[in-house]
């Protein structure tokens, strides 16, 4: 669900959300969308998702340039009590961590940690992405990059292997 390498978030049906992805990616699983309490930021909705831990409540915090912030997971569970911080859904959220993550919390790529929300009334396990790790803001400049090719050396290039001088002396 969580990666340890990178903080992508992934689920079942091949949603995976990654450290500064643009949003418009994934606008066909986005429920609704709201203000965010940090000014020019919005909070998009995917609604209940499955992972193989079982079923998600699913929201990101994006910023003004449209890209993921943070992910915010909610296990849901009909024995869960809703309105207040629920044990279950605490020691869940933890599970996941220790599972996915080592027990590790903080990572070059953010930190994941859990938290009641009182506004929605939720145990949420939150991950969030460091704001300075080194992701392209545009997947074509990366794309490009990629399929870009140095020339190939032309004329004497490996000069060592047609030269290798004398035999190194033998240890006794």
């Amino acid at each position: 669900m969580i990666s340890p390498a990178n903080g992508e978030v992934t689920f079942s049906a091949g949603l995976c959300i990654s450290a500064h992805a643009r949003i418009r990616d994934f606008y066909q699983a986005v429920v609704s969308n709201h203000p965010h309490p940090v000014a020019g930021w919005r909070q998009y909705i995917f609604g209940f998702l499955k992972s193989e831990y079982g079923r998600f409540q699913v929201e990101a915090a994006v910023n003004d340039i449209l890209r993921v912030e943070a992910v915010f997971l909610s296990h849901c569970d009909p024995l869960y009590h809703e309105g207040k911080p629920d044990p279950g859904r605490i020691a869940c959220h933890n599970s996941i961590i220790a599972a996915d993550l080592l027990g590790q919390k903080e990572f070059p790529w953010g930190h994941t940690f859990c938290r009641f929300d009182p506004e929605s009334k939720r145990d949420w396990l939150v991950v969030v992405f460091n704001p300075f790790i080194n992701v392209p803001l545009e997947s074509r400049s990366a794309e490009k990059h990629i399929t870009e090719r140095e020339p190939i050396p032309t004329g004497d290039w490996q000069p060592h292997l047609q030269n290798p001088g004398p035999p190194l002396p033998l240890r006794d």
